[in-house]
């Protein structure tokens, strides 16, 4: 009985012993690591579209013409199917090429200082256009999706609200990754057009 108990503490301060050396050299490889930091300037192209229509018939419209990135599509890439995935994401990007990703609750979580206002934020994008530029420079996937904001105006209308893509992706200094900035560009202007009349 003796000898058990010794042996099981001797194997417990080895435990300990070895997963303290390992933590040591986590550490140490940690600490010795090089870490840059670089900052660059852009000049980004902010648009603001109005219109007199009611902020809650733009909102139907805008989400009844945009797909769903959905359950059905994350199992897809789950399980790496991949020309079912491309077919997938090609329905769900319709006419408009643009698929709601993730809604920002922003007008509901204003209840938080006293009052619900009308506001949601769309993450909008389209994956296939996404992995063009992510597969030329990683860093194009800080704006995909990318976020339009829809609100109720002051005049009782509604206001749209985003950041031209090809203006935020224009620090990559890539014609490959600026020629899908354009068209994206082009796509948010005509969704614009059609959910505000």
């Amino acid at each position: 009985m003796i000898h058990l108990r010794t042996a099981a503490s001797r194997l417990a301060l080895t435990t300990a012993a070895i997963a303290a050396i390992s933590m040591s050299a986590f550490c140490a490889s940690a600490m010795a690591a090089t870490v840059e930091v670089s900052e660059t300037k852009t000049i980004i192209d902010h648009v603001t579209v109005s219109s007199s229509k009611p902020y809650a018939l733009v909102k139907q419209d805008l989400e009844s013409r945009l797909g769903r990135l959905d359950d059905h599509i994350r199992t897809l890439l789950k399980q790496d199917k991949v020309d079912e995935l491309r077919t997938a994401l090609q329905k769900a990007a319709g006419n408009d090429g643009l698929v709601i990703h993730y809604i920002g609750l922003h007008g509901d979580w204003l209840v938080l200082k006293g009052q619900r206002r009308n506001g949601t934020e769309y993450f909008t994008g389209n994956i296939l256009t996404a992995t063009e530029m992510t597969s030329v420079n990683m860093a194009a996937g800080l704006y995909a999706p990318l976020r339009i904001m829809v609100y109720e105006n002051a005049q009782g209308g509604t206001t749209i609200e985003y950041d031209k893509p090809s203006t935020q992706l224009s620090q990559f200094h890539s014609a490959q990754i600026d020629v899908q900035g354009r068209s994206l560009d082009d796509r948010l202007a005509k969704l614009c057009a059609a959910v505000l009349q």
